[in-house]
């Protein structure tokens, strides 16, 4: 039987979309004073749950998946990473043929991994998606899920210690595309996908407080000493985006988030076209927003805005399925 779909997972990854676009657009001083760099540090400090929101999504509707055989699953396989990887190859190509090149195969082949810009992100996923079957049966229960926040806590301790203080300088690609950096985040998806959605939120609350508060001190503290650690890099900011996927994913939220229809209904029509504004905002962001726009806030709406409207006509002008073909759906 077909599963009805959910308006509020749409709403969930336009909110996660517009945290990723504000995070890129990011152009305050974090060390200033200012009212003005303040908030823009309180708000990136925030964003920094975009990527765990969709990994947590993610791996929320894979706990619901049982494949009968292994050739089910690898049928799922193959079709999910395509389906991803074929857009991300399409976009990725622009940036392949403006650059200069020593190794123009090296080059090429480290362009189809997803090597290019913030395209990490597809070979992260599939990841996660190779690794269902082990999550599955290791992150039913908390135990599972703390194994892994600890795994995943040393590899950011060590990451934050190589990057934000010997100033060791790591592409997204070799940074950020290992599953260990993040392996935490789906492990809450498929705990919540399995054990329900109705749980008591003040513990989340206070606990998504506090570690707020740490992630803009220890933002600050790291920013001196290269520059860095203003994302999710720090053990501040993934306490932060673990008790914000559990607040966000309840239940109680959603209900009371659909009150307020017209906000709501917009950000949930922003998350149904995400996966195309992933795909093409840096190049609006990059070649024509931070050249003319150098408030944070303004590059983030401006890069929407432009993002949007190029996706829906596109969709509204080329077949459907040569659309879906280039990430549009």
């Amino acid at each position: 039987m077909k599963r009805k779909h959910i308006d509020y997972f749409d709403f969930l990854r336009g909110l996660a979309i517009i945290f990723v676009v504000f995070n890129h657009s990011y152009s305050a001083d974090p060390m200033s004073d200012g009212l003005i760099d303040m908030i823009y540090l309180l708000i990136r400090q925030i964003v920094t749950c975009a990527v765990p929101i969709f990994l947590a999504q993610s791996a929320f509707f894979l706990s619901k998946k049982n494949f009968v055989n292994k050739s089910e699953y690898f049928s799922y396989l193959k079709s999910h990473s395509l389906r991803i990887w074929i857009p991300m190859v399409i976009w990725s190509l622009p940036l392949f043929f403006i650059k200069d090149h020593h190794n123009y195969i090296g080059s090429f082949i480290y362009m189809l991994i997803g090597g290019y810009s913030i395209y990490y992100f597809i070979p992260l996923i599939i990841q996660f998606y190779v690794l269902q079957p082990v999550y599955k049966r290791f992150a039913r229960n908390w135990g599972g899920v703390v194994i892994l926040f600890v795994i995943n806590a040393i590899y950011v301790a060590v990451d934050n210690y190589i990057v934000s203080f010997k100033g060791v300088r790591l592409s997204l690609f070799f940074e950020c595309a290992p599953f260990v950096m993040w392996v935490v985040y789906p492990a809450i998806g498929y705990y919540i996908g399995t054990n329900g959605r109705d749980y008591k939120l003040w513990p989340w609350y206070l606990l998504a407080f506090a570690s707020l508060c740490m992630s803009v001190l220890e933002a600050r503290a790291l920013y001196p000493y290269q520059g860095e650690g203003l994302g999710v890099t720090k053990i501040s900011s993934m306490i932060f985006s673990i008790s914000t996927l559990f607040i966000l994913f309840s239940s109680k939220l959603e209900i009371s988030l659909k009150n307020s229809t017209c906000t709501y209904q917009t950000i949930v029509d922003v998350g149904k076209i995400s996966f195309g504004i992933y795909l093409i905002h840096k190049y609006f962001l990059e070649f024509a927003v931070k050249n003319i726009i150098f408030d944070t806030a303004g590059r983030t709406v401006v890069t929407m805005i432009l993002s949007v409207l190029l996706i829906i006509s596109v969709k509204k002008t080329i077949h459907t399925k040569i659309a879906e073909k280039i990430g549009f759906r």
